[in-house]
């Protein structure tokens, strides 16, 4: 998929699937588990699911 991720999408990043958690003034939170990171590069991650998609795989929580 193309394009920036949203709130709530999974996403590869540097090769960990993570989900975004909150966008705030352009800064993108990562979060696997309980840990939370900025993404270094929001243009790099490559959206594996959206939220809908999620929702819809009953994997949203």
């Amino acid at each position: 998929m193309k394009g920036l991720p949203e709130v709530g999408d999974e996403v590869e990043d540097d090769g960990r699937r993570t989900i975004v958690t909150d966008i705030h003034q352009g800064v993108y939170l990562l979060r696997r588990g309980a840990r939370v990171w900025p993404a270094a590069d929001p243009a790099g991650l490559r959206i594996i699911r959206t939220r809908a998609q999620r929702v819809a795989d009953g994997d949203f929580g």
